[in-house]
């Protein structure tokens, strides 16, 4: 599977901040099968699998930014990334990633950080979860204090399963990770490998998640979450914890009310570029 790059070009002809106009964009875009970005200097890059992106919606969708924006340039251009191009790309760019000094985040050509607890080994492989986004990067934070040791752990939408992985190498037990993308799939199951972790991949979607977890991990976009949060309750413990990502500060009303729905209430938020991830504990009756 290949994916499609939009570069979104932006410019404001009465300010120099067009950060907040492309958080509106790549909100929307989330919404027409864009599941990951990366800020540029004059805007961002957007990533869709090419199989899910649809040229319409998305002009529909710039073409109404347009006509709610007249003060902002918005130029686009399109170009198909293949598996071996995005590996190229990655390792001529990828710089190593610490999170709080204690996960160290890096590429097999990177040596070990013998300061770092633990060192985690991927390739990215057109998967989502380098940690160099915000979102995976907060739910790593929000693990660093987190006791997982002999606890069981779903990885919902894993992509590189750096997660899932970091949760195994700090003493969970029945750890698994599932996404729907079969190149995820893939490297996550290569990068478990890699790092020698007792984590057990699936591919697809809510549906094949079984058992009943103390810890639910859910870094996906805001829709899904909101459309699969019933099904994901059916698998928690009852004073069972679920961390969810992937999201704006604006959508953390949508879900932390649909969470309520199913007894859980938030203990702890973080904030990285207008990214947020949520720690919840459902409340056992």
């Amino acid at each position: 599977m290949n994916y499609i790059e939009v570069e979104f070009i932006l410019s404001n002809k009465t300010a120099d901040n067009i950060e907040q106009y492309s958080e509106v964009l790549q909100s929307d875009l989330c919404d027409i099968g864009f599941e990951s970005f990366c800020n540029t200097d004059n805007g961002f890059l957007a990533y869709c699998q090419d199989n899910l992106f649809a040229n319409e919606q998305m002009n529909r969708l710039v073409q109404m930014f347009k006509t709610n924006n007249p003060q902002i340039s918005l130029t686009t251009n399109i170009r198909t990334i293949k598996q071996q191009d995005w590996n190229n790309e990655w390792e001529k760019d990828y710089e190593p990633v610490l999170v709080d000094n204690y996960c160290y985040v890096r590429a097999w050509f990177h040596k070990e950080n013998s300061q770092a607890e633990y060192n985690i080994e991927i390739t990215p492989q057109m998967s989502f979860g380098t940690a160099h986004h915000p979102t995976t990067y907060q739910i790593i934070q929000l693990l660093h204090n987190e006791d997982v040791k002999g606890k069981s752990v779903m990885d919902m939408g894993c992509g590189t399963g750096v997660l899932a992985i970091l949760c195994a190498m700090k003493g969970a037990v029945n750890v698994q990770a599932i996404d729907i993308d079969e190149w995820a799939y893939n490297n996550a199951l290569d990068n478990v490998k890699a790092n020698e972790q007792p984590v057990q991949v699936k591919q697809g979607d809510a549906s094949q998640i079984e058992g009943e977890y103390d810890i639910f991990i859910a870094n996906i976009n805001r829709n899904i979450l909101l459309e699969d949060m019933p099904k994901y309750a059916q698998h928690i413990n009852k004073d069972g914890v679920m961390f969810l990502s992937g999201f704006y500060e604006a959508d953390v009303p949508l879900l932390l009310n649909e969470a309520a729905k199913w007894d859980f209430s938030l203990t702890n938020k973080v904030v990285k570029d207008n990214w947020v991830a949520l720690r919840l504990v459902r409340q056992a009756k």
